[in-house]
């Protein structure tokens, strides 16, 4: 069975300055980009700083949040799933105000 949701993802930028992580949020599937950037309006900052201490936590201390938004992925029986980054609403990127 093929499912389509829209979620919430964050690119985190390790201390190295070289290597990314992208980190979607599955506990928070929305049916619509709209539905997902209402909640993402409501609650950025706590979204924002989460994130973040989850990047620190799972990966490495020093992580920054180098871009966060919604996007739309297309799940697939075997629980894999396929994340095009042309899909990719950005509401927050390091150094834009968005």
């Amino acid at each position: 069975m093929i499912k389509v949701v829209v979620v919430l993802y964050a690119i985190l930028l390790f201390p190295d300055g070289v290597r990314e992580q992208q980190v979607i949020s599955w506990n928070l599937p929305f049916q619509s980009y709209e539905h997902c950037q209402i909640f993402y309006n409501q609650n950025h900052k706590n979204l924002k700083d989460g994130v973040i201490v989850h990047g620190n936590n799972q990966y490495e201390k020093g992580m920054t949040l180098t871009e966060m938004g919604c996007t739309k992925v297309i799940l697939n029986g075997d629980d894999k799933f396929k994340d095009d980054p042309n899909n990719r609403v950005a509401h927050y990127q390091l150094g834009h105000a968005t």
